[in-house]
């Protein structure tokens, strides 16, 4: 007898497996998810009795994911998980309806008696309620445009008709066909996506149809996405990337609706309908020979047009309160408004990326907005671009907005310009924007200084422009506190252009941007501070994130960094498992063009930065033994070199330190197998990983701290005997003189 549905949410295998095991013995059947919005799916089409979630899971992290979920369901029951959370953490997940909260490693007998705890004291089952938070539910706008859309849906969800979705980049093709599914006829049946454009030839056959290896009954047997799909929906998105061969198969199974596994005999039935995407006019493509006309023939029998932003732009206003409400509640803001300044920039700004966009720039404003009322203040931080302008001035006289715009822009910037004498530095710091940035837009905008000023010299000065880095997907890793002591971790999470980095507190919502002005404290690790959160221990995911060119992203926290083995080799892990993606917007480097100096050299404790074709550093120690005389120079030759030079060195601390820290509450999260411990003889713990490993570590910690400068850094760095106190100092100095003089680009 099946005593209930429960639903595990977490993103480590073993875990899901384990619980699985134990909970089916009890006689529960179990659904399970990697993330929170695949949880938050499958409540929606499956209302589970009960849910297992994990606090630390990729994307939308376990707090948020509860709070959403209690939207949706206040009656369903939500036993909260976590081998890293805090005491603060477990308070907010009860205020926020968790009925209880349970440490990993997992007990057997506690999560059997905690899940039969949640059954007695289950909850009368009342409707769900979809709530405009959900972003799945509703598509949001009154246009005729999207009229038609919302007709079309409703159309689609009532039928078991194939469909082709066609739109521009950002209009919201995969929301409409999970909404389409979501509303369907089967709502307990899965949904499988497909992108098909970045389906290898080579494995593809297998990937769709699955693999079959061996006769026997024992025989290895692989489902693919036809099957997983079962009578659900397979959504093939971006279906132009197919190439000729897979259409073919693909048609071929439509209209026979049976296929074989690779290597397989037997045919297997297809009842799935499918739901397939496109940014090109497949009509056209098959003209072009690209798409063949048999497979959008039995596609298309309903074929819905996403309008893009410019084709529904009485919407936006609509749109901004929606995603102003989600972002509100994600990121804990109160903000009521926005003034109409600022919504008419917002409602007249070209979107190119479309609602996708729109919802990222928001987001951005949201997290980053003081009061609870946006300007254009904080619009101007989210676009760059735009500034101040009076509502009855826009566009008046202009055929079209990108004429206006340009021609604004145009006349802005030349307005600055002459006010500042036509100095690029005075002009771009009146703009609130780098000058490599406001040299591109010079030539863009064919706006020529002649020779009050040399653009090409200018950008030689200020160094190459680099695309800006995020990454693909949010990744999870989870440790503890090296001073505090606590169980913690990371949620990294992808953020739009000109977002930079923020490290987010998991618990109250609050943020600390990766800046030099929000350095609260260097005493033994470099620790930022923004209103009443702090976080601790950043320069070593900082190293990271500098080497790697990641410039955008969002850092979802407890207290502290976690110390990991004491290196930072597992954090280079972390973002090659995210995966990084170059995104459209340029940053300029930091070029250094003439000495800047803390200490003295004939004290023996110094660190300077001088002119340097690469980012370099230099770093000298004399203690004594058994740690003596090093000394270690790293050249920035991309992140292979870093990841191999200086990330696996880890952090050291001499026995009487450590008493120190101790005493001051700092040292209980330390560990033999994550810190070098040193007495006066000897390393007294492990192996060192290099003879010098110690002077790495230096560099390591100078690596992370230079990169609150926002940018990656054309200098070199010179060092003896210093710390996070010396390297903060210099960085002050290079920025407040950075204020008065052309050689150094920072923004």
């Amino acid at each position: 007898m099946n005593k209930g549905n429960i639903l595990i949410v977490d993103d480590e295998d073993n875990i899901l497996s384990s619980l699985e095991g134990i909970l089916a013995d009890e006689g529960f059947s179990v659904s399970k998810a990697k993330d929170g919005s695949e949880a938050l799916k499958i409540i929606k089409s499956k209302s589970p009795d009960l849910v297992l979630l994990d606090i630390w899971i990729p994307g939308l992290d376990g707090i948020q994911t509860l709070k959403t979920i209690k939207m949706l369901r206040s009656d369903l029951n939500v036993i909260m998980m976590s081998g890293h959370g805090t005491i603060e953490t477990a308070v907010r997940a009860t205020k926020l309806g968790a009925f209880d909260f349970i440490e990993k490693p997992l007990s057997l007998d506690n999560v059997i008696s905690t899940v039969r705890a949640a059954f007695e004291h289950k909850k009368p089952v009342k409707e769900s309620i979809i709530t405009s938070n959900t972003e799945v539910e509703e598509i949001v706008g009154n246009s005729d445009a999207i009229a038609e859309v919302k007709r079309l849906v409703k159309l689609s969800s009532n039928s078991r008709k194939n469909v082709v979705i066609n739109g521009e980049r950002g209009t919201g093709k995969e929301f409409i066909a999970r909404l389409i599914h979501i509303q369907g006829l089967k709502k307990d049946v899965p949904f499988i996506r497909v992108n098909c454009s970045s389906l290898k030839e080579d494995e593809a056959e297998e990937f769709l149809f699955g693999i079959k290896i061996g006769n026997r009954k024992d025989a290895f047997v692989k489902k693919g996405k036809f099957e997983q799909a079962e009578d659900g929906t397979l959504f093939l998105d971006d279906i132009e990337g197919l190439s000729i061969k897979l259409q073919n198969k693909l048609i071929k199974v439509l209209r026979e609706r049976k296929y074989k596994r690779k290597g397989g005999r037997s045919f297997i039935p297809f009842h799935a309908r499918v739901i397939a995407s496109s940014n090109q006019d497949l009509r056209e493509e098959v003209k072009k020979g690209k798409f063949k006309e048999g497979l959008l023939n039995l596609l298309n029998e309903v074929t819905i047009n996403l309008p893009s932003l410019k084709e529904r732009r009485e919407d936006i206003p609509e749109l901004i309160r929606y995603f102003i409400k989600y972002f509100s509640d994600e990121y804990n803001k109160k903000i009521e408004k926005v003034d109409d300044d600022a919504m008419d920039i917002l409602i007249n700004f070209s979107w190119q990326g479309n609602a996708k966009e729109l919802k990222n720039v928001i987001e951005h404003i949201v997290m980053t907005a003081q009061g609870n009322v946006i300007s254009v203040k904080d619009v101007s931080i989210a676009i760059p671009v735009i500034s101040v302008r009076s509502r009855s001035a826009w566009f008046d006289g202009y055929s079209s907005m990108e004429e206006a715009e340009k021609a604004w822009e145009k006349e802005f910037i030349i307005h600055h310009l002459e006010k500042y004498s036509w100095d690029i530095p005075k002009t771009s710091a009146a703009l609130n924007t780098d000058r490599i940035s406001l040299v591109r837009k010079l030539k863009r905008l064919n706006i020529s200084v002649g020779e009050k000023d040399s653009l090409q010299k200018d950008a030689d000065i200020y160094g190459k422009t680099i695309l800006q880095k995020t990454l693909k997907q949010s990744v999870v890793l989870c440790g503890q506190g090296l001073h505090s002591g606590l169980k913690t971790g990371l949620i990294l999470s992808p953020l739009p252009s000109n977002s930079g980095i923020i490290f987010g507190d998991i618990s109250s919502g609050e943020t600390v941007p990766a800046d030099l002005e929000y350095v609260q404290s260097t005493d033994y690790a470099t620790t930022l501070r923004n209103g009443m959160t702090s976080v601790k221990t950043v320069e070593h995911i900082m190293a990271v994130l500098h080497m790697y060119g990641i410039t955008n992203l969002l850092i979802k926290i407890g207290d502290e960094v976690p110390i990991m083995d004491g290196s930072a080799a597992d954090f280079c892990q972390l973002i090659e498992d995210g995966g990084i993606e170059e995104q459209d917007e340029a940053v300029n480097e930091v070029v250094i063009d003439k000495k800047y100096m803390v200490g003295d050299i004939s004290t023996g404790r110094y660190i300077y930065i001088e002119p340097s074709e690469k980012f370099a550093v230099n770093y000298s120690m004399d203690y004594p033994p058994p740690i003596g005389r090093l000394e270690y120079t790293f050249v920035a030759d991309g992140e292979k070199s870093f990841k191999n030079e200086i990330a696996p060195a880890r952090t050291f601390a001499f026995i009487k330190d450590y008493e120190k820290l101790e005493e001051m509450g700092l040292g209980s999260g330390g560990k033999l197998s994550n810190v070098i411990l040193v007495d006066n003889e000897k390393v007294i713990n492990t192996q060192l990983r290099f003879d010098n490993e110690f002077v790495r570590h230096k560099i390591l910690d100078i690596i992370g701290d230079f990169y609150l400068l926002g940018k990656q850094i054309k200098g070199r760095i010179t060092a003896r005997m210093t710390g996070h106190t010396e390297n903060i100092t210099l960085l002050k100095k290079i920025k407040e003189q950075t204020l008065e003089s052309v050689s150094v680009s920072v923004s």
